[in-house]
C-alpha cells in the first residue's frame, strides 16, 4: 500500500472536494463565499490548516457559474426549449438582460429583466405568440408569462448560451 503525503488520504479528499463543488455550482443558494467556506471546512477535516481557497471561473474571481436547461417556449427566438445556458450567479442584474429567479410558483424562471422599480423586478418573455401545450393531458392556450418579482429571488445572468 502506497500512503499520501502527510499521512492524508487525498483521493477521498479531492472525491469529496469534488462532489460538494458540483452540488454548490448547481444549488441555487451557494455563491463563492459558501463554496469557500465548505471546502475550508473539508480540507480542515483532512487535517489540513491555514488554507486559503480562491474562487476563479470564466466570469472571474469569486464569480460562480451555474447551467439551466430551458424548458418552454416563451423565450424563442432568443432561446429554444431544451437549450443548456449557463448563468453567471449574481444579484445585480440590469435591464434587458435575460436572468434566471427562483419563483415560488413555478421554481426556476429564465426571463428577460424588463424593469426594476426598488426591490421589484419586471420579467418578461421574448415571445409574445399565444402557445398550444400539454397540461395535464389536455391542449391549452397559452400565453407567456410576464410579472413582477421580488429582486431578492434573482439567481443569476444568463452568459454562455447553445451549450
Amino acid at each position: 500500500m502506497i500512503s499520501s503525503p502527510f499521512g492524508k488520504d487525498l483521493g477521498n479528499m479531492n472525491a469529496d472536494l469534488e462532489n460538494y463543488t458540483y452540488y454548490q455550482m448547481n444549488n441555487i443558494d451557494s455563491n463563492a463565499s459558501t463554496l469557500r467556506a465548505g471546502i475550508t471546512e473539508i480540507a480542515e477535516n483532512y487535517g489540513f490548516k491555514d488554507i486559503e481557497i480562491n474562487i476563479n471561473s470564466q466570469f472571474g474571481e469569486n464569480q460562480m457559474p451555474m447551467q439551466v436547461t430551458v424548458d418552454g417556449v416563451s423565450m424563442v427566438p432568443t432561446l429554444q426549449d431544451g437549450e443548456n445556458v449557463i448563468i453567471q450567479k449574481t444579484k445585480n442584474p440590469k435591464v434587458g438582460d435575460i436572468i434566471v429567479v427562483k419563483d415560488p410558483e413555478e421554481t426556476l424562471l429564465i426571463k428577460r429583466l424588463g424593469n426594476i422599480s426598488g426591490d421589484r423586478i419586471f420579467l418578461s418573455s421574448d415571445n409574445n405568440d399565444t402557445v398550444t401545450a400539454i397540461v395535464n393531458g389536455s391542449y391549452v392556450e397559452m400565453i407567456a408569462l410576464e410579472k413582477w418579482t421580488n429582486a431578492s429571488n434573482v439567481v443569476g445572468v444568463a452568459r454562455i448560451f447553445n451549450v
